[in-house]
């Protein structure tokens, strides 16, 4: 599987594990999981891996669902296009709620904030 989409897909499956992919993230992992039944049955370890997504890092779903593409083109093929879908989906529909409530007290910077891309500094204090 290309370098690009392994990077691209462990992406992916951290915004939808982490929820920073909103109701199009919730969509995404559906059909993830569809595809994936669909090409293995019940019975795979990608299944199980994804069925227990809560106990396993997104890190350890991307690098299970790469070894079922390494072993399998055309499951390879399907997930390539799910990842690039997926990444035109979320990038067009992400949506961010950034909130500070309750009783929160804070004492320093915050950055509410959607998609960063590069660094944030706020340099000293």
């Amino acid at each position: 599987m290309d370098a690009s989409v392994i990077s691209a897909l462990a992406v992916v499956v951290s915004a939808i594990i982490g929820g920073a992919a909103g109701e199009a993230g919730k969509g995404a992992w559906t059909s993830l999981t569809t595809l994936v039944r669909r090409r293995f049955g019940s019975d795979a370890q990608a299944v199980a891996t994804l069925e227990q997504f809560n106990t396993h890092s997104p890190e350890e779903i991307t690098k299970v669902l790469v070894g079922h593409a390494n072993a399998d083109s055309e499951f390879e093929v399907a997930l390539t296009e799910w990842t690039n879908d997926t990444i035109r989906l979320i990038r067009h529909t992400h949506d961010v709620s950034n909130s500070i409530g309750g009783e929160a007290r804070i004492s320093g910077p915050v950055i509410q904030a959607g998609d960063v891309q590069g660094s944030i500094n706020f340099g000293k204090s």
